[in-house]
């Protein structure tokens, strides 16, 4: 097997954590207390990963990219139960489920890198794009909360911005999965900035109906990934 490869609890949920976000659990079934347990003994990341169509509890089916989360706060309640303060670091590809040897859902993974961009301009240009739009999103969602308009300050980096606007993204957990596969940071901010834009034109015509059901229409399109 590749050098490369880490054995980590698997922690199937209806969610998809991109790196450098943060994710805070509650851990209340045995076999994930027992996994918290083994991961706080060991200083092991747990895998965050999408549960598929499909899953039933105690044969969740894994989606086959997921984040390591690092638990950077924990409180174990008296009865057994955790509440955890978890951060998204890298991504991973499963190589290898080990379902067997475990209480829970274990696998050898190894880490997803970015393929690095050739056209460098290109990205920057995209990158101060979606930096713009971001801000767009952020002010607009301010003023249909009736919030004062704030400094909020978005990462320079293309690819930490990338992911925060992934995660702000209305958008269903299949489509923010592709994303969270996508190995291009230039293809991460194009869908980006497309997923803002609409959702920018959804909320102001929200907020001109005054209707608080209206949902963001936006799909992203697996050609415009690559």
């Amino acid at each position: 097997m590749s050098a490369t490869l880490l054995g980590i609890p698997l922690f199937p949920l209806h969610v998809v954590l991109f790196p450098g976000m943060a994710l805070p659990l509650h851990v209340f079934e045995p076999r994930y207390r027992r996994m918290t347990s083994d991961c706080l003994d060991s200083n092991l990341p747990i895998g965050i990963v999408l549960a598929l169509p499909g899953s039933v509890q105690g044969h969740e089916i894994p989606a086959s990219v997921g984040t390591f989360a690092r638990i950077v706060d924990y409180e174990r309640l008296p009865d057994g139960r955790y509440n955890l303060l978890t951060v998204g670091t890298q991504r991973f590809r499963i190589v290898e489920e080990e379902r067997e040897s475990h209480l829970y859902l274990a696998a050898q993974v190894e880490p997803l890198d970015d393929v690095p961009d050739v056209n460098v301009r290109q990205q920057a240009q995209l990158a101060a794009e979606a930096h713009e739009m971001l801000g767009v999103y952020l002010r607009t969602v301010l003023a249909l909360l009736g919030s004062e308009e704030r400094a909020i300050e978005a990462p320079e980096e293309a690819c930490d911005l990338s992911y925060l606007i992934a995660s702000c993204l209305s958008c269903e957990d299949d489509q923010k999965q592709r994303l969270l596969e996508v190995t291009s940071v230039s293809a991460r901010l194009a869908a980006g900035i497309r997923g803002l834009r609409e959702e920018i034109a959804a909320l102001e015509r929200q907020g001109a109906d005054d209707n608080g059901d209206t949902q963001p229409p936006f799909d992203i399109d697996r050609t415009q990934l690559n």
